[in-house]
């Protein structure tokens, strides 16, 4: 019997395809300090299953149009990870691939909240706030700055964006601008500064505290950057061979976070985004430039923090998968089950982790998305321990019944 009568076979019978249990992940401990955390998330809603999927199964097959499936063979066909299950990752994600084969990355498929929310907005404000029920929205803390709560370093956490993402709010000592290249300081420069800092000196309630802390943050972190004799800041060099160019605006900041961590400013978690998406429609075109910049970036940036010798941990999640079938427009809508990754020297990868349920129409969530087998805190409340980081109280309501330290390879 070939894989794709297997695979057949399987769907018929019913059977879910068990990936590598995730009593398998762990973390080695390769490194004497702990490795930085960053969150990269794909805002939109990222199409697993046009990123990893079993590429023979008949019901993946029937479901979509060959320009939204990863294929099994041809010149564009995917790069083949699991010869048992036929799992394959998009043809343009040869980076993730090198990474994957050399032990670097770790897929987890079905991965994702257990409510069944299809809605953008609900699904990120439970996943920034831990929690995956909506009457828990009223937490006004994200579960990082739960996690960062004994950090005690000038700047424990940065978020790679223009507003801190809601993960980190109510950490303090959090620094939010998407590039650190031009260097950092308010704007119009001494004249604001002066300013700021002589109001922040006129009480002493908690925004004149935070004023005066959050400059002298920008003026110290300004300060260690490399300049040049017209004080302005030098371009950022990468240790190694490690490019940046072609991953956009992504680049930018995963640049910025390899340069921060290498300024000794006590770094421990960044947060990062990389949106797009969210395809509805003309899927192909844009999620193939997509996986491109993901993959050239990521790689980039792993290969820039190994030659420095920097630890690092990078969790890839998205708030929810898209439907199996293909809709009338060239894309897909809103699913459940979503493909997270998680990247590092000190993961054990190489492997799908997880339990597969299948594609089945009696194995899919409400007969028409990828069912959620992995629960998005059980996978990350082991990166936290991994990364040193507090894990008690970060996920209110929810107890770890399946330990990742057996499902990460690793820790």
């Amino acid at each position: 019997m070939n894989r794709r009568e297997f695979l057949k076979a399987s769907t018929i019978a019913g059977c879910a395809l068990p990936l590598t249990s995730i009593s398998q992940l762990a973390f080695s401990d390769q490194f004497q300090t702990k490795p930085l955390l960053v969150i990269l998330f794909l805002r939109g809603g990222a199409d697993g299953l046009n990123l990893v999927a079993p590429a023979e199964d008949s019901d993946y097959i029937a479901a979509r149009p060959a320009e939204l499936r990863v294929l099994d063979s041809g010149e564009s066909a995917g790069i083949l990870l699991d010869r048992t299950n036929g799992f394959r990752l998009h043809a343009s994600a040869s980076g993730l691939a090198e990474m994957y084969h050399s032990g670097k990355l770790a897929i987890v498929h079905a991965v994702g909240i257990t409510d069944g929310t299809r809605s953008h907005f609900v699904a990120q404000d439970l996943i920034e706030r831990g929690v995956s029920n909506e009457k828990m929205l009223s937490i006004e803390n994200g579960w990082l700055s739960r996690a960062l709560i004994q950090s005690k370093g000038l700047v424990p956490g940065y978020s790679a964006t223009n507003a801190t993402v809601f993960a980190l709010k109510g950490s303090s000592g959090v620094l939010s601008t998407p590039d650190i290249a031009s260097g950092l300081g308010v704007p119009w420069g001494a004249q604001t500064d002066n300013l700021l800092r002589t109001l922040g000196m006129t009480g002493t309630t908690i925004t004149h505290q935070a004023t005066l802390a959050a400059l002298d943050v920008l003026d110290l972190v300004d300060q260690r950057l490399p300049k040049d004799d017209k004080n302005k800041a030098l371009p950022y060099v990468s240790s190694g061979s490690a490019s940046y160019n072609g991953s956009g605006d992504l680049s930018k900041s995963l640049s910025s976070i390899a340069r921060l961590s290498k300024m000794d400013v006590g770094l421990s978690v960044a947060c990062l985004d990389h949106g797009g998406w969210d395809t509805h429609e003309g899927q192909s075109g844009r999620f193939n430039n997509q996986v491109k910049q993901l993959s050239q970036g990521l790689t980039a940036f792993h290969q820039d923090m190994l030659a420095s010798n920097r630890p690092v941990i990078t969790v890839v999640m998205t708030e929810f998968g898209r439907r199996l079938r293909a809709n009338k427009s060239g894309g897909t809508d809103h699913g459940h089950g979503a493909c997270w990754m998680v990247v590092g020297d000190t993961v054990h990868g190489g492997n799908l982790y997880g339990a597969w349920p299948g594609l089945s129409t009696e194995k899919l969530d409400q007969g028409v998305d990828l069912a959620v087998t992995t629960d998005y805190r059980a996978l990350l409340y082991e990166v936290l321990n991994a990364s040193g980081l507090v894990t008690s109280n970060v996920f209110p309501e929810w107890k770890n019944e399946r330990p990742l330290r057996n499902l990460l390879v690793g820790i």
